[in-house]
């Protein structure tokens, strides 16, 4: 385990999935435990796709792409490439394992850096080969909802940046192709578990770069600053009034019903040639 702290905030990341085990301000912890009654998970990472693959996979070029849900990353031990006392990149790259699912070469860096009582996650996607590489990338990160004892789930609210006009995409096991007005000119979510019951809130074309979560009852909040993310996942699992909600910046989406089996024209994936790079950032801030 990593531990990362300055006076305000303190993080504590495994090398086993990149993963964020624990999110602290002043002492408090923000971050959701991984209850197994719930939902054991704390903050996975979503590499090299977001969502499920189909049952035969896709295909690429005469070879095979089939991964499990939300790809490998999250399942994966991390070295750890550079390290200072308010920072520390991971890395993983492609392997025999790896290309039996996945057939690119790649050089995946997360690196966690404090900054006051903000935590910046920052992305970069390498490609180390002379042919493509396609791939999406995204964070599955839970809060605690309540934050503060002697509040429920529905005293909370997620605050957009900007007034929104925007549909929620329907997912079963993929995204179904349905569509549901979710925000009218609107710039507040108010928060209850029946709106999981048909699954994750699934958002693409935000306006909003930021999503704050916080309640008109309590001080105690976070904001996610996503600046460029084009999708955007809000979630707990359906059916058990959980205590915690998954704010989800992403790089691609899940596939819809139906879809092509070319993994070239999955919607949301990213290219790059040989020898670039791909970077991205979000952050998330405490109070």
């Amino acid at each position: 385990m990593i531990t990362l702290k300055n006076g305000k905030i303190e993080a504590l990341v495994d090398p086993m999935g990149a993963e964020l085990k624990s999110f602290k301000y002043e002492g408090k912890e923000y971050l959701w435990q991984a209850d197994p009654a719930f939902w054991g998970r704390h903050s996975p990472q979503l590499f090299p796709v977001v969502g499920m693959s189909p049952e035969e996979g896709w295909e690429y070029k005469g070879k095979t792409v089939k991964m499990a849900n939300h790809g490998f990353a999250s399942r994966s031990l991390f070295t750890v490439a550079e390290e200072g006392d308010e920072f520390c990149t991971f890395r993983l790259s492609d392997s025999e394992e790896t290309r039996s699912q996945y057939p690119f070469s790649f050089i995946l860096d997360i690196t966690f850096r404090l900054e006051e009582s903000k935590l910046r996650v920052e992305y970069r996607v390498e490609n180390p080969s002379e042919e493509e590489l396609l791939f999406s990338v995204g964070a599955h990160p839970a809060f605690n909802c309540p934050l503060k004892e002697g509040l429920g789930f529905d005293d909370y609210h997620l605050e957009f940046s900007d007034r929104e006009r925007i549909s929620r995409r329907w997912k079963r096991e993929f995204l179904t192709g349905e569509t549901d007005v979710l925000l009218e000119d609107e710039n507040r979510l108010d928060l209850n578990h029946g709106l999981f019951d048909k699954g994750p809130v699934i958002l693409s074309g935000l306006k909003s770069d930021s999503i704050t979560l916080k309640s008109d009852k309590g001080s105690e909040g976070v904001k996610m600053n996503f600046e460029g993310f084009p999708d955007f996942g809000i979630w707990q699992i359906a059916g058990k009034k959980a205590p915690y909600v998954c704010l989800e910046p992403w790089y691609g989406v899940d596939s819809t019903e139906g879809d092509s089996s070319d993994f070239s024209e999955k919607e949301g994936l990213l290219l790059i040639e040989g020898g670039e790079t791909f970077s991205c950032a979000y952050s998330m801030e405490l109070f």
